[in-house]
């Protein structure tokens, strides 16, 4: 019974009862970011204010005390600051560190492409990737579902920060949930890595409007 109770509670911490579509397109002003195919180096921030999360919309402190909950009851409290630990030190190096070395990567296959760079004040222009809601998926022993994430993209001079020069939105970006059922080092930060892996994969299919 007890471990029958665990793996319901691991489901509720994961479940959304909503199918989500990824929008596949992406859009960009060929015109307006021209700048990019002329420079060496982009500075990239990362934002998640006012972040939301799963279907209903629940804030960070709304996500983050159901997490504490539920995993205090599955498991303990030291196993609770473990998540919340994991989940700050994941938006800070992890998850950037996917979505820029992705978008570096797939960049390279372009004739006149820039290198992202995270925060560097010495470049020219600055790309903000904000994170504005998160869907975290499941895998448990009854189905999984991939992690998903939405995010604003927008353009700035980096001397002049509140002169946006362009904006796009990358929506749900769905992540591969490849992985066999295993619920030890916190699997979904690393299904929620894999939807920005995608979602910079994405963005830099469409510059290649630009930089190709």
């Amino acid at each position: 019974m007890q471990q029958s109770k665990r793996i319901v509670i691991l489901f509720l911490i994961c479940i959304t009862s909503t199918q989500i579509v990824f929008a596949q397109h992406i859009d960009i002003d060929k015109k307006t970011l021209s700048f990019l195919a002329s420079e060496e180096k982009i500075a990239t921030v990362f934002s998640f204010e006012n972040v939301l999360f799963y279907e209903d919309n629940k804030t960070e402190e709304e996500f983050l005390q159901n997490q504490n909950n539920k995993i205090t009851e599955w498991k303990d409290e030291e196993a609770s600051k473990d998540w919340v630990k994991t989940y700050y030190s994941s938006k800070e190096n992890d998850w950037p560190d996917s979505f820029l070395n992705t978008l570096n990567e797939k960049l390279t296959e372009y004739n006149n492409s820039p290198t992202f760079v995270n925060k560097d004040s010495d470049t020219k222009y600055t790309m903000k990737v904000h994170t504005v809601w998160m869907y975290f998926g499941y895998n448990v022993i009854v189905g999984k579902k991939p992690a998903k994430v939405t995010m604003d993209i927008s353009f700035y001079e980096t001397d002049n920060p509140e002169n946006i020069i362009a904006n796009t939105k990358i929506s749900r970006a769905m992540g591969l949930n490849n992985e066999s059922y295993d619920l030890s080092n916190w699997p979904s930060f690393r299904r929620v890595g894999k939807a920005y892996v995608k979602g910079a994969y994405k963005l830099a299919q469409a510059f290649k409007r630009i930089l190709d």
